[in-house]
């Protein structure tokens, strides 16, 4: 495959839009010999240019993108889509029953803290050491009720976006 052939698969892609994994699609197995050096270099301009458009914001939080998901049910969450990162910077879960609700923190199906929440109150006080929490493609943040009335059950996650 020659440079210009890479350049061809991706010429309807918006560098914003660009997937890492479209990248390793497209290069597929490229071995550093010398008929590789033009499929090395066109990948290498394709890359470079995807990083001069992020480059701005790698690592930091993305301006102006806080916002708070309210109504999070029992065994729903939030998660990132394609090309997101999430930084989870607080929590916060409420009973509106007249019994106590145990419920964990998970991500996927790992339970990261075990809270307990008392009839008509909130938990938040105890999850500092959480976060803040980086969440990408494939990791659901989640609230799993253990004891209690999971109808009584509403959770609150405020995040902001991230670019890693």
């Amino acid at each position: 495959m020659r440079g210009t052939e890479i350049r061809q698969q991706l010429r309807n892609q918006s560098l914003e839009n660009l997937l890492t994994s479209t990248l390793n699609t497209v290069g597929d197995r490229i071995f550093p010999d010398d008929m590789a050096v033009l499929d090395l270099e066109a990948l290498n301009q394709i890359v470079n240019s995807w990083r001069s458009t992020h480059a701005q914001t790698y690592g930091n939080v993305l301006p102006n993108t806080g916002a708070i998901l309210e109504g999070i049910s029992a065994g729903s969450g939030i998660n990132a889509n394609d090309n997101e990162v999430l930084e989870i910077v607080a929590v916060s879960m409420a009973n509106a029953g007249g019994a106590p609700i145990e419920c964990n923190i998970q991500l996927g199906d790992l339970v990261l803290q075990s809270v307990a929440i008392p009839p008509t109150g909130t938990s938040t006080s105890e999850l500092g050491n959480l976060f803040p929490m980086t969440l990408s493609k494939g990791l659901t943040f989640k609230f799993v009720v253990t004891s209690g009335s999971s109808d009584d059950f509403s959770a609150k996650v405020a995040y902001q976006y991230r670019v890693i």
